[in-house]
């Protein structure tokens, strides 16, 4: 009965959405005013493809905080580290992109998170808008849906409807005819506390909410005696354990994306593409003008009946096109054939045509990132300026209802680790300085109350450019040290490579360790060599200290033999 009056409460507003969502779309595509004279400059799929990759480039960088002790630091900078691994797996970023294009075409982006058995993780995945039966009268606040239920159109072959829903397999093997590969859709409702399937009028099962630890009956603890309390019937009284969570209370698992919202209704009022509509009609028009102007530039041709007939005129026409010759039998050429040709467009049509193109990107946010829109600007200063501009506006307009966005999803990443890490995850991530780390988490250390967020201005759109050139200003200027110079440049290991430039500076051979061994080789050769040829000096002194001495030995005896012999004369 809850099914049947939600839908029909919702057929009326869904069908009003579902026409700007349908325009939205076919503009996107091309199928505009004018595209089937084939005159269209899709100005707006150009600026989404140019903004989308601009607003969701940066990675949401998650923050988790708590208590601030020894114990709650260690644990927070775990999931922290979880986080980041989780998001690199799952690629995050380009998920969040498809949020961000469903935002802007349809007037709502939705992601929603989950656990898949099949890589026994955590999950997330963009759903398409129009897949949502939503509360009509509920809203978006803060990336938080208001309304008490969401429906989800789903499809399934029958088979794994019955191994999903046993108690109902009679119903679905009638509804199909026994044919168990075909499709059926039913739809997924679910509340705060609870989920429920229908099947046309059929409720095929329903649940509590799965990502939530309730509470459990466990043995009371030991008293001060030592023994387990026991009931009259001599069995261990059960007392109720509270389940641990991350979040207060029960959620919907989805997180929705909403950025011009008056908060009258779940979708936006307007948005971009809405906004432009008219602007890309005025494109069209203009170059449809001019498309026109140009066609018949070569000018018509005005031949006379006196000099011709109809079928003549015809041929003279044909033949003027193909290059060939005009026979004018008699009289003045002039007055016998005369080309006509069309009057040139003003100017200001095609000024038009650059404003309304300028003003779409201007919307956008895109005119300086995309080479059209700076084609006026001669500095490089002068480009470099508007795409700054670009990046700020696209990084006040969306960037921090982005990190809002994220920053909700990574909440409910906790969550789920709450609810379904009963067993160790692993994970490898860069670390301090992109050290490669490894890391396991169960649901049993999270005993710490945990405060998780983006960092702020971490999805703030940055131009790498300007980033590198400002590192190199400041490194001229001896204003930055190597490591964060390194890291402004995104060097895989910024330490790493500070710490080369400084063996580089110092002592270059250090950098290459197979010389540093050839030439502590030589060195050892040429010390052996030298040791030698001073063992060699030092025998040969020895010997020359030998033979001196023997000389003088036999002076001396020649000298004392000298003396006696002149003694006794």
């Amino acid at each position: 009965a809850l099914a049947k009056d939600w839908q029909k409460e919702w057929e009326p507003y869904d069908k009003e959405i579902r026409k700007k969502q349908i325009q939205n779309e076919d503009y996107w595509l091309g199928k505009q005013f004018g595209s089937d004279k084939g005159a269209t400059d899709n100005l707006i799929f150009e600026s989404l493809e140019t903004f989308l990759p601009i607003a969701t480039r940066p990675k949401a960088d998650p923050l988790v905080e708590s208590d601030n002790t020894e114990e709650g630091n260690a644990i927070a900078d775990k999931v922290r580290k979880m986080l980041i691994y989780i998001s690199d797996i799952l690629s995050y970023n380009l998920k969040m992109k498809q949020v961000a294009r469903y935002w802007a075409l349809y007037m709502l982006g939705v992601m929603k998170v989950g656990w898949s058995m099949k890589s026994n993780d955590i999950t997330c995945v963009a759903i398409r808008p129009q897949n949502l039966i939503l509360d009509p009268k509920g809203t978006i606040q803060e990336g938080e849906y208001t309304g008490y239920y969401i429906g989800e159109r789903m499809e399934d072959v029958a088979s794994d409807l019955v191994i999903r829903f046993p108690k109902k397999e009679k119903f679905i093997t009638d509804k199909v005819k026994e044919k168990m590969g075909t499709k059926l859709s039913y739809i997924m409702w679910t509340t705060d506390e609870y989920v429920f399937w229908t099947l046309e009028t059929e409720v095929l099962g329903k649940n509590k909410n799965p990502h939530w630890n309730y509470p459990t009956q466990q043995p009371a603890q030991m008293n001060e005696f030592g023994s387990v309390p026991m009931d009259e019937q001599g069995q261990p009284v059960k007392q109720e354990v509270e389940g641990r969570n991350h979040f207060t209370a029960p959620k919907k698992p989805y997180v929705f994306l909403s950025i011009f919202n008056l908060g009258k209704a779940p979708h936006d009022d307007t948005n971009l593409v809405q906004q432009n509509l008219s602007l890309q009609d005025l494109v069209n028009k203009r170059l449809s003008q001019i498309d026109k102007n140009a066609d018949s530039a070569n000018g018509g041709l005005i031949v006379s009946g006196d000099s011709y007939t109809e079928q003549q005129a015809k041929q003279a026409g044909e033949a003027l096109r193909k290059g060939g010759v005009i026979y004018v039998p008699t009289g003045d050429v002039n007055s016998a054939v005369k080309r006509d040709s069309a009057t040139a467009l003003p100017n200001f049509v095609y000024e038009s045509l650059i404003d309304y193109r300028n003003e779409i990107r201007n919307i956008f946010g895109t005119r300086g990132s995309s080479p059209q829109g700076t084609i006026k600007e001669e500095t490089v200063g002068g480009k470099q300026i508007i795409k700054g501009q670009d990046s700020d506006r696209i990084g006040g307009g969306i960037a921090s209802y982005l990190e809002q966005f994220s920053d909700k999803v990574f909440n409910w990443f906790v969550q789920l680790m709450y609810v379904y890490y009963d067993e160790p995850h692993y994970a490898s991530v860069i670390g301090a300085e992109r050290a490669k780390e490894f890391i396991a988490l169960t649901s049993m250390e999270l005993t710490k109350k945990l405060l998780v967020g983006v960092k702020e201005g971490s999805m703030i759109p940055h131009d790498p450019v300007n980033q590198r050139a400002e590192a190199m200003e400041l490194w001229e200027k001896q204003g930055i040290d190597p490591i964060t110079f390194f890291d402004r440049l995104e060097f895989p290991n910024p330490r790493e490579s500070a710490k080369n430039l400084f063996l580089w500076m110092s002592d270059p051979i250090q950098l290459f360790p197979d010389l540093l061994q050839q030439q502590q080789a030589m060195q050892a050769e040429q010390m052996a060599l030298q040791g030698q040829q001073m063992e060699q000096q030092q025998v040969q002194v020895g010997q020359q200290e030998e033979q001196k001495a023997g000389q003088d030995h036999e002076r001396n005896l020649q000298m004392e033999a000298f003396k006696a012999l002149t003694k006794q004369a």
